[in-house]
């Protein structure tokens, strides 16, 4: 269990100083550029009053789910402590900041930062274990 505390403080650590670096810098080419996304995914528009609320009750709803695969001792808790950290993150970044700092610009496709990267890794691995493993739980 030491290694999942000290991995998960890592990780969070390594997405917070990274948007901090990329908010001084601002730009480092065309790779690497400074967005501040207020609206949520796809740039979909949430009024303010309507978002918190609902990242409240995401976050309480990570943080059990996380819980209860922390007791059963759960590979599952990995993926689940990914999105967990990426949701604290990005919402950190709203409260701080008025919006999600991004930074990792891909021409034609999307800007986003680590937490998204987290999230989205956390969502893969659960969608894997999916379909290729049976719904038993396994050990770690």
């Amino acid at each position: 269990m030491k290694k999942y505390y000290i991995t998960t403080l890592l990780l969070f650590i390594l997405d917070r100083f990274s948007k901090v670096y990329f908010i001084e810098k601002l730009s480092l080419g065309n790779f690497f550029n400074l967005y501040l996304n207020e609206k949520i995914a796809f740039s979909l528009p949430v009024p303010f009053y309507i978002l918190y609320p609902i990242l409240f009750l995401l976050i309480i709803f990570l943080f059990f789910i996380c819980l209860k695969y922390f007791k059963k001792k759960s590979i599952l808790l990995w993926p689940w402590t990914f999105i967990l950290l990426g949701a604290i993150s990005n919402i950190l970044d709203r409260i701080y900041y008025g919006g999600v700092v991004d930074f990792i610009d891909i021409p034609w496709f999307t800007v986003f930062n680590l937490s998204d990267v987290y999230i989205f890794i956390g969502v893969i691995i659960l969608i894997f274990y999916e379909f290729k493993f049976d719904r038993k739980i396994k050990k770690y």
